[in-house]
């Protein structure tokens, strides 16, 4: 896979967190936590492998 891409993989999860949290406040989904806790857990993964990802990409 090309190396450009691998690191946007953290910041498209990191979006589709985002999103998902948007979609259930405007569906009403708010009175779950397991939903709200879902897309926190999907957001702290992108942000930890876009970190992972960037930092195995850089050459010190």
């Amino acid at each position: 896979m090309n190396n450009s891409l691998k690191q946007l993989i953290g910041v498209a999860l990191v979006m589709a967190g985002a999103l998902f949290l948007i979609v259930a406040y405007l569906v009403g989904w708010t009175s779950s936590n397991l939903v709200l806790l879902l897309g926190i857990l999907i957001i702290i993964i992108g942000v930890i492998l876009h970190v992972k990802l960037t930092k195995s990409g850089e050459k010190y």
